[in-house]
């Protein structure tokens, strides 16, 4: 058995994200300092307004730099309040949901590996399994 090598750079990673965004929730952003996130939007573990989900159905970025309140930080995961379209609604993103993370104003980024989980299901999959096409093998075979 090999060691899993990536998988602790991932999680350290993720770490380094939760204790950035503890600092922010502490003690506000310093300076120019703002941050651009894009996680995954289509994770059972995601909370974003429906609304929201449609419009981005994989993937979606956003910068937390003037306008947000309520960050809260959690060992799991990050909570945020923003505004989408001018209406106001808190979003809750897993650190595994998490593919970039970057603070332009002095040129860290950091990119990690999507995680997926395994019950996850969208409703563009539902939609791609629906619409499958369904092939008899007994034709294929030789007789």
């Amino acid at each position: 058995m090999t060691i899993n090598y990536n998988m602790y750079v991932q999680r350290a990673m993720r770490t380094i994200i939760r204790d950035i965004l503890s600092d922010a929730m502490e003690n506000g952003l310093q300076g120019e300092s703002h941050f651009f996130i894009t996680f995954q939007t289509d994770r059972e573990d995601v909370k974003l307004p429906p609304y929201v989900c449609a419009k981005y159905p994989q993937q979606m970025s956003i910068i937390l730099q003037h306008q947000y309140e309520n960050l809260n930080v959690g060992l799991d995961g990050f909570s945020v309040e923003l505004a989408f379209g001018g209406v106001p609604a808190t979003i809750y993103v897993p650190y595994t949901a998490i593919i970039q993370f970057a603070d332009p104003s002095c040129e860290f980024g950091l990119v990690l590996e999507p995680e997926r989980l395994e019950t996850v299901q969208t409703a563009h999959k539902i939609e791609t399994v629906t619409t499958a096409e369904v092939i008899d093998l007994e034709a294929l075979r030789k007789k």
